[in-house]
């Protein structure tokens, strides 16, 4: 069994070839599984997957939402999972652009599935990344949005707020420079003979990036897939991350949002979160207060409860 069906944890039956070339993974569950199926089929939702992390962060949430009536899209980002890129990187991806792993790049890419599995409009639910990404596509096919969940993340450059240190994005252009020399494609057998998940959960604790709620089953998949993704290539993805900023496009947003915050979120403090729900028209956000940067796979009952009581309640508003 390849690492990419170890870690992906909704077999991608489905694929698109994007407008730029690139093959885009992904598969449609849940249509029809309702409990209550009278009520008629409700409104997809698409979820976007943080910075190398693979689909089992929503290994409780998909299922959840999909028992209250919602078909799930799940979907490998670009240099991710079963997900390719636009042409080979080549040695420390000097055959990538930025704007080929760009957040707007990127949320083209979610248009572009929703326009091969034939959804009109869904909502979209992004973890870490994804929520620059989920907000991206909001601002460019607002059409085809019918609500947001941004779950952990932010809306313009991650490096500046990270741990509330702002000092680690006046460093970061000197880091860039240097690792465009680094061979991070040698890391990948590294990783696979010295990565575990217990080594992970030690790891992710230390450096406060989850709680206790997190385990080993829950990071091996991210083990898995962090073994085999081009290092190159999620750098310069994280570049293009830091130089993107939708924070004055966030008044326009129209879809019903609801943000999905951990207090002890290290990645993205909770005033970025709070900062992002109070300059989105008519968002609510819910506290998670033990919740961290890894918030779906440490509260998926409290999110699959919010989001289904939001979506129940704002979207049925909505229309």
């Amino acid at each position: 069994m390849s690492l990419a069906k170890q870690h992906s944890l909704f077999a991608k039956d489905r694929s698109v070839t994007t407008s730029d070339g690139t093959h885009i993974a992904y598969t449609v569950s849940g249509e029809g599984a309702a409990d209550d199926r009278a009520e008629g089929p409700k409104t997809p939702i698409l979820f976007v997957n943080g910075w190398t992390c693979p689909d089992a962060y929503w290994v409780d949430i998909g299922p959840g939402v999909m028992k209250a009536g919602h078909p799930a899209v799940f979907m490998d980002s670009r240099g991710h999972g079963q997900s390719g890129l636009p042409r080979p990187a080549g040695f420390l991806a000097r055959n990538l652009r930025s704007e080929d792993v760009s957040p707007e790049r990127m949320a083209a890419d979610v248009i572009e599935v929703l326009d091969d599995a034939g959804i009109d409009k869904a909502v979209l639910a992004g973890h870490s990344m994804g929520v620059q990404i989920i907000i991206e596509a909001a601002r460019t096919h607002p059409e085809r949005i019918a609500g947001l969940v941004p779950i952990a993340g932010t809306f313009e450059n991650p490096v500046r707020t990270f741990a509330d240190k702002a000092v680690l994005d006046s460093l970061y252009p000197i880091a860039d420079v240097l690792f465009r020399f680094v061979p991070f494609e040698f890391l990948s057998p590294m990783m696979r003979r010295i990565a575990s998940p217990r080594l992970g959960v030690r790891v992710v604790r230390l450096i406060k990036v989850a709680g206790p709620k997190v385990t080993a089953e829950h990071l091996a998949p991210h083990i898995a897939q962090i073994s085999e993704v081009n290092f190159s290539v999620l750098w310069r993805m994280m570049s293009a991350l830091r130089g993107h900023s939708t924070a004055a496009d966030l008044p326009k947003i129209v879809a019903p949002t609801l943000v999905c915050a951990g207090r002890r979120d290290l990645f993205t403090p909770p005033s970025v979160q709070e900062k992002m729900a109070e300059l989105i028209p008519d968002a609510e956000i819910v506290w998670f207060e033990d919740g961290g940067h890894m918030l779906p796979v440490e509260e998926p009952e409290g999110i699959v409860a919010a989001i289904t009581e939001f979506l129940a309640r704002r979207l049925q508003h909505a229309s």
